[in-house]
């Protein structure tokens, strides 16, 4: 499936977001965050509009392409439940529940995406991992020179 995007070589994360919402006929937007305890590293909110993909602020660019390439593999597996036309105002299923002692990004979080069993997990470790390859291998000034701080020892030096 990775190859059917058919990406050129010097891909960065926006540029593969770009040929899955071309793929998939909806915006993807990345939304960058700082995550709660107790919450994944990353997520897909469904939004009528649009599929927005939440992830780890405070960690490396490498684990932040990681974390984006694993939700887009679940976009790209459907293995997110479509939004509902009259679940709420455009379609939004947290503002279709009047909890009002219950955070609506956490309502979001657990009603905005799917249960995945551990074969969709799977399914999208693997999608994700080659999407990430595409990243990783490819030079110049995208993801790949991310890759320089994790290969630096402490000093400076190169291992």
């Amino acid at each position: 499936m990775a190859r059917q995007l058919g990406l050129p070589p010097l891909s960065t994360v926006e540029e593969l977001c770009a040929a899955v919402a071309d793929r998939s006929g909806r915006p993807v937007r990345l939304a960058p965050r700082r995550m709660r305890v107790g919450e994944p590293s990353g997520f897909v909110e469904r939004r009528a509009d649009a599929d927005v993909i939440h992830y780890e602020q405070e960690t490396s660019g490498l684990h932040q392409a990681h974390i984006i390439c694993h939700e887009l593999a679940h976009l790209l597996c459907g293995h997110l439940a479509e939004v509902r036309p009259g679940a709420g105002p455009d379609g939004d299923p947290a503002r279709a529940v009047e909890l009002p002692t219950i955070d609506p990004e956490m309502l979001r979080l657990v009603l905005g995406r799917s249960h995945y069993d551990d074969a969709a997990e799977q399914e999208a470790e693997v999608l994700g991992a080659e999407l990430m390859r595409i990243l990783v291998l490819a030079p110049g000034a995208g993801t790949t020179s991310q890759l320089a701080p994790a290969l630096e020892h402490r000093k400076g030096q190169h291992v």
